[in-house]
């Protein structure tokens, strides 16, 4: 038998649907969490935190909460809002809700021409970069511990 061969079929899928990203997303929980043994892990979940101006959505973050961390996925404030402390107040929200959560730290990303500067000055930590990533830029993997006292 050709051992570059096999017979399964593998697919490509657009924009898979939130039951499917669910499904996947729970199997690698279930094995995870088999492979760390610790119960008080077990815990997850996905949400965001949206900061309206009537209708009209002005800023936002989507977080995903997994043994004891909250990887924030984007912070998003509207141009026109700003340098108005609103990112700022939105994420303190965000680190208050990671610790009601039960969360330990809050990890991302962020690339150069975005605001890795804006998360340092809160605390955050590079704690790694992909250089020239995109072409002319970097991307800086940061972490911030968090404490009772924290935000």
């Amino acid at each position: 038998m050709d051992t570059n061969t096999f017979e399964y079929e593998i697919e490509r899928i657009i924009n898979p649907s939130e039951s499917l990203q669910e499904e996947l997303w729970q199997r690698l929980h279930d094995y995870s969490i088999s492979k760390l043994g610790d119960p008080s892990l077990v815990s997850k979940e996905f949400f965001a935190i949206l900061v309206k101006e009537g209708e009209t959505l002005i800023a936002a973050s989507l977080c995903y909460l997994f043994f004891k961390g909250l990887n924030l996925q984007l912070l998003w404030v509207a141009e026109d809002k700003r340098g108005k402390d609103l990112g700022t107040k939105l994420l303190q929200v965000i680190e208050e809700e990671a610790i009601r959560l039960g969360a330990t730290l809050v990890f991302g990303y962020s690339f150069g021409f975005q605001a890795p500067k804006f998360y340092t000055k809160f605390g955050y930590e590079e704690v790694g970069k992909i250089p020239n990533y995109p072409e002319g830029q970097n991307c800086y993997f940061l972490c911030k511990k968090l404490t009772k006292d924290s935000p």
